[in-house]
């Protein structure tokens, strides 16, 4: 279950990246705001943990992750989602919603862009994500 203590991988300002048993990275964003720069570090780091392990599957913790910023919606699309960030080419990613209908909204709209070519979801908690994640198929 993603609840237990987990080690950490990762972190910085952005959020932390930890990783679970069940095979896949755990990643909670901290309630900041962020500076791009940071960001693409936290994820060169997990696509890093990813394409270490072999694994393809993300538990994307937003629960208290402040609204996206225009220039975090561009890296996320460009450097995450269009692969000039080293991952694996397929990913399955269960996102735990966030509390801020804001940051709601702005997930939405990226995971729609992210739904083209991965497997994605959007749950309300942390149990239901991981349950999702066990249906994915690793390589």
């Amino acid at each position: 279950m993603p609840t237990s203590i987990q080690p950490v991988y990762f972190e910085n300002a952005v959020g932390r990246i930890t990783e679970d048993a069940a095979g896949y990275a755990l990643i909670r964003y901290h309630a900041v705001k962020r500076e791009p720069a940071e960001l693409r570090a936290l994820l060169t780091h997990l696509g890093n943990l990813l394409l270490r392990r072999n694994w393809q599957c993300i538990l994307a913790d937003m629960r208290t992750m402040e609204p996206l910023s225009t220039p975090e919606k561009i890296l996320l699309m460009e450097e995450w989602y269009g692969g000039h960030i080293p991952r694996p080419e397929r990913l399955c990613t269960a996102y735990v919603l966030a509390d801020n209908a804001l940051t709601r909204l702005a997930i939405y709209e990226l995971q729609q862009e992210a739904r083209k070519h991965h497997r994605s979801d959007a749950f309300t908690s942390l149990e239901e994500a991981h349950a999702y994640l066990l249906t994915c198929t690793q390589p």
